[in-house]
């Protein structure tokens, strides 16, 4: 926060300073000048300014910024009505006036106790305009010389522009900080100080401009549910952010995804040894690090998908192309980098499908083992949505099998760019399997309401070829613990 308690009481003191040393200038000139009511009046305003001393020693802000107020509308308006408008003193009004708003805000930022000003400034107006009309009528009885009227002029214009500058520049600096704090409140993750997505998609922007090569690694903290259920959120939290600070120390831009997920993006001539090397040596780093909680000793490990990309490349197929290799190492041990070269050596080519190149029906088995195992092992949550396609059959039949397979792969495509941190899976020709998670799980209800209206405006679209119009049925479920199968939880979806 720009102002604080401190600062407010030094701006305070400096301020009853300022005003102690005008009102001792002024109890002079008007002795002088031989206007004893407002010598006398300047005495008052002299012990006066002594006692706010004290005022704001005791941080009565409120009652500070009040009582100033009055005593200066009281001192420049008798001061007027007595010496007429040419000592401009009504000029300081405006000024006074400034300092009020001021004044207001301090008390809003500190939350404690403040005065709306804005009915005092409108009194101040009030008498400003008040006493020209006075004074037209009723000529002041003192007359200040030439001399003393320049010198005060020229005293009243340099104060009111200091206030008022002071006070515009005061809300540069406020509007600035603000904007910063806000700004980086909206890019960053709160619990683990990381960059988040948004941030990420900016960055992404720039990349698109940039001529280079680039990788991109997406991460995933291995069995983060059964910590989370062992040890309670509280143990999450302190693992993810042990992490995050971990990843924070890297010189490559690392971002929390959502959840337990973070992305790495990096240039690839700006990696020390090469990405595998770099993200080898984070894994090893967090498998070692000796993580304990409430006297609770643990280990952590982490699985990495890595891809890389060039930055004419669409970043979408980037991300679920890593996050395909994630996936692949998360089903085949976890704790593991997994790249290109990996992948062959795992043998997953037979796990897509070749004409819409998601996963198939034999990858939708595998992922039943894996969610069946984290089911007996109370590590599981997921969600499942079926898409069944209409229409295929009348497709072929009337406009040949080309235009059935731009049926499957739009409606398809139509899926991923919905679920785009889940596996999408297609296990029989016109049915598609998305199994959630990450963020699309927590998301899903939001997610599955877009799929169905996207579905819906494709086959009410006037404007689109028979061919493009998908038709389909969606069904959704969640995995409960009551669920001891896979099989159940897909049953349910079937039914929706």
């Amino acid at each position: 926060m720009f102002m604080n308690l401190k600062r407010a009481k030094l701006i305070s003191w400096g301020m009853t300073i300022c005003f102690l040393c005008i009102h001792i200038l002024m109890f002079n000139v008007f002795l002088q000048c031989g206007v004893l009511p407002m010598a006398r009046f300047n005495i008052f305003s002299i012990s006066f300014y002594v006692f706010t001393l004290f005022v704001v020693y005791k941080e009565w802000l409120p009652f500070f910024a009040v009582s100033v107020f009055l005593e200066v509308v009281a001192h420049m308006i008798l001061s007027v009505i007595l010496t007429g408008w040419n000592s401009g003193f009504q000029v300081t009004l405006i000024g006074m006036c400034i300092l009020a708003f001021y004044a207001e805000y301090t008390g809003r930022s500190l939350k404690v106790k403040y005065i709306r000003m804005l009915p005092l400034c409108i009194l101040a107006m009030l008498l400003y305009l008040g006493s020209y009309v006075y004074l037209h009528y009723h000529p002041a009885p003192y007359t200040l010389p030439a001399k003393a009227e320049f010198i005060l002029s020229i005293i009243w214009g340099i104060l009111v522009f200091t206030i008022g500058l002071f006070v515009l520049q005061l809300l540069v600096l406020v509007a600035n900080s603000s904007e910063e704090k806000l700004a980086y409140q909206l890019s960053h993750d709160k619990l683990t100080g990381l960059p988040n997505r948004y941030y990420l998609t900016d960055m992404l922007e720039i990349i698109k401009k940039e001529k280079d090569e680039y990788w991109l690694a997406i991460s995933d903290i291995d069995n983060f549910k059964k910590i989370n259920d062992t040890d309670g959120h509280n143990c999450g939290d302190y693992v993810l952010k042990t992490i995050g600070e971990m990843l924070a120390k890297e010189a490559i831009l690392c971002c929390r995804w959502g959840g337990e997920e973070f992305i790495y993006i990096g240039k690839i001539r700006d990696t020390k040894g090469s990405p595998n090397v770099f993200l080898e040596e984070i894994r090893k780093e967090i498998e070692n690090f000796p993580f304990e909680y409430e006297n609770k000793k643990f280990s952590v490990t982490m699985t990495f998908g890595l891809s890389t990309f060039t930055s004419d490349e669409n970043i979408n197929e980037v991300i679920r192309d890593a996050d395909d290799k994630l996936y692949i190492g998360k089903h085949n041990g976890k704790n593991q980098v997994i790249s290109t070269k990996d992948i062959f050596g795992l043998g997953t080519q037979s796990y897509q499908d070749s004409l819409t190149r998601v996963k198939n029906k034999l990858a939708y088995e595998k992922m039943q083992e894996s969610l069946n195992l984290d089911i007996q092992n109370h590590t599981a949550q997921f969600g499942i949505v079926i898409v069944t396609l209409q229409n295929t059959e009348s497709i072929n039949k009337d406009f040949g099998l080309e235009k059935r397979n731009s049926y499957i792969v739009g409606a398809c495509k139509l899926i991923c760019g919905i679920f785009v941190n889940s596996q999408v899976f297609r296990t029989e020709e016109n049915i598609f399997v998305v199994v959630l998670t990450n963020r699309d799980y927590y998301d899903r209800q939001e997610l599955f309401l877009t799929l169905q209206n996207k579905y819906r405006e494709a086959t009410e679209s006037q404007d689109r070829a028979p061919w493009y119009k998908y038709q389909a049925s969606c069904g959704m479920s969640v995995y409960t613990t009551e669920d001891t199968d896979v099989s159940e939880v897909f049953k349910r979806a079937e039914k929706h």
